[in-house]
């Protein structure tokens, strides 16, 4: 049975005790010490100021430069092992708008005071507030729970606010990629994947679209919900299935948005010590409002008619979602109209709420060719997860193989398997929760308490630190795994006293249909 090398665990719990970061950098929107471009700066080139753990020879092939790629790469390289990442396009995609990334998975900065000191000076601390469709206000300014004071006490890592810029986030990650030498290949697409697994020799590998082949010890699937990965680690293709929601999303200048003097009067966001993060509420349907100094975010999550589809194609007509919102709820407050108006064409999208039931095996037999992030498991934005666990993953992959070093890759990678799926099942099921608050509002019940229409950010999503939870539970899955389940294991890293199974949309679907009450159909402590 391969043993855990208790000495890198050692090194570990060093490293993490000098590398522990105190948050200091500004609000959003102060100058000192910054370029024009907003990036922190530096005389530095290289990433001399991370502390990086003694190699461990493992190779790593990284399929995606997303975020979740992205992340996966920098914390494999952090952790020891030798780094590439192969990404379709041929160079970084700097498009998007807004993300909710939970402390859980950026506690990990503390590691990398450089991007920590970037990203939490790039973000956006918004306070949000809770207003029924035609204007009534219900709850708010607040912040969001997890950085309610009390929440805050003991918390290591930056401060994180509720809004990630996509495009400046990623822009950190890959500034902190190239300085820390990290090999991305642009232009690279990846049309499948297989794995050697034998006596003489056991890698992962991926066949180019030229029909060059490379291999690693390991194989990261980071391509996202259609990853080609799936006919080796699951045998199909995942179906996808209709949630039964769609998105309307833009983003642009607040500029723009704030010449309309409505607008202006409305969300001036001039002199406001926190950005405006804005829920309008109507039966079935929901608008964010977000506005910033440099930015305008906006969202309409409705019923799916079918006009929806997953594509990023930017081609709806403003018009289009006043129609949208008079339709399913009359009689919204003339403000919301207005802002809705401002958008730009051509910078509107219309996103299909796809739903892919979650499947629990997440690498291939042989253990060399792993998922992370969408090509394991898809979210709804509703849930304020997505990118948070696609994090988490990436953390947690980087330290199990470190921990099981290069003679136990196949176990390792399905030690990481085995910590992450119930987790990630149960951050799945917030999604209808939050949008069963939204769109079928108990207002009675709100009307008593107004503060339990703040969206929900459980305890145990944002307090768990995965980097440590793969420490302290390693070597107790590992040896469940070889001994064929016959030894005690249970994972702590989900709602307590929850008695885990596994889910389907359509059980879902059916209870929200029969009237049920998801979060109070819970068992456990969500809170």
């Amino acid at each position: 049975m391969p043993s855990i090398d208790t000495q890198t665990r050692t090194q570990g719990n060093n490293l993490d005790s000098q590398s522990t970061h105190q948050s200091t950098a500004p609000s959003h929107g102060q100058e000192n010490g910054h370029t024009a471009n907003g990036h922190r700066s530096t005389s530095k080139d290289d990433a001399s100021d991370v502390k990086r753990y003694p190699s461990t020879g493992i190779s790593v092939l990284i399929v995606g430069a997303g975020m979740g790629g992205m992340l996966c790469a920098l914390e494999s390289w952090r952790k020891g092992h030798d780094v590439q990442v192969l990404e379709r396009s041929p160079s970084p995609v700097y498009t998007g708008d807004n993300i909710t990334i939970q402390p859980s998975a950026l506690s990990i900065l503390r590691h990398w005071p450089r991007l920590c000191k970037q990203i939490e000076y790039e973000q956006y601390d918004c306070w949000m507030s809770y207003y029924r469709h035609t204007g009534e206000h219900i709850y708010g300014p607040s912040p969001p729970v997890f950085n309610d004071p009390e929440n805050l006490v003991g918390r290591r890592g930056p401060h994180v606010g509720f809004m990630q810029s996509r495009i400046k986030m990623y822009k950190a990650l890959i500034q902190q990629a190239e300085r820390s030498k990290i090999d991305i290949r642009w232009g690279q697409r990846v049309v499948d994947f297989y794995e050697i697994d034998c006596i003489r020799v056991s890698v992962g590998g991926v066949v180019l679209e030229n029909g060059e082949r490379m291999e690693a010890d390991v194989v990261v699937a980071a391509d996202g919900i259609k990853t080609k990965s799936n006919k080796l680690i699951r045998g199909h293709d995942v179906q996808p299935r209709e949630s039964g929601l769609a998105v309307y999303r833009t983003a642009y200048s607040s500029e723009l948005a704030l010449l309309d003097p409505v607008v202006r009067e409305r969300w001036n966001p001039a002199g406001l010590e926190h950005p405006i993060w804005e829920f309008w509420l109507g039966p079935g349907i929901h608008v964010v409002i977000a506005v910033m100094d440099d930015i305008v975010c906006l969202g309409l999550t409705h019923k799916d008619d079918g006009s929806a589809t997953e594509s990023w194609n930017p081609n709806v007509d403003p018009e289009e979602l006043l129609k949208t919102m008079e339709r399913e709820a009359p009689g919204w407050h003339p403000a919301v109209s207005a802002i809705l108006r401002t958008a730009p064409k051509g910078s509107i999208i219309h996103w299909k709420l796809m739903w892919r039931d979650l499947s629990d095996t997440w690498t291939s037999s042989g253990g060399r060719v792993v998922q992370v992030g969408d090509s394991a498991h898809s979210f709804l934005p509703s849930s304020g997860n997505g990118a948070s666990q696609a994090i988490e993953d990436a953390i947690t992959l980087a330290t199990c193989l470190q921990l099981g070093g290069k003679s136990c890759v196949s176990n390792a990678t399905k030690v990481y398997n085995l910590l992450r799926y119930p987790r990630v099942s149960c951050a799945q099921k917030m999604a209808f929760v939050n949008s069963q608050i939204k769109h079928a509002t108990d207002w009675d019940a709100i009307a008593e308490n107004p503060k339990q229409i703040r969206t929900r950010f459980p305890r145990w999503i944002w307090s768990h630190d995965p980097e440590d939870y793969a420490y302290a539970k390693f070597g107790q899955a590992l040896h469940h795994l070889l001994s064929g389940g016959n030894t005690d294991f249970q994972n702590t890293n989900f709602p307590s006293g929850h008695k885990f199974r596994r889910w389907t949309i359509d059980e879902v679907r059916e209870e929200m249909a029969a009237g049920v009450d998801i979060e109070q159909a819970l068992d456990g402590d969500w809170s």
